[in-house]
């Protein structure tokens, strides 16, 4: 039997230290150019490569800005 494994595309916390810091986690999103080559290698017609590309894109733009306006409220 085989186990699946899921992807993590994006994930972000923003949490409150005991000593009363504000402490941001990041991870992800992977490069776009990375999740197109895993896809073709793995299937090179799947139709929805270029659909979770362009979210990946996307995913990075709108994380790189929610980063800035975090830390620019924050810090």
């Amino acid at each position: 039997m085989s186990t699946k494994h899921d992807a993590l595309l994006y994930k972000m916390s923003v949490s409150l230290t005991q000593d009363g810091n504000v402490a941001i986690d990041f991870e992800g999103p992977p490069s776009p150019e990375d999740i197109e080559a895993a896809f073709d290698e793995w299937n090179a017609d799947f139709e929805n490569t270029k659909k979770i590309v362009s979210l990946v894109k996307y995913l990075r733009d709108y994380s790189d800005r929610q980063y800035k306006d975090l830390k620019s409220f924050i810090f």
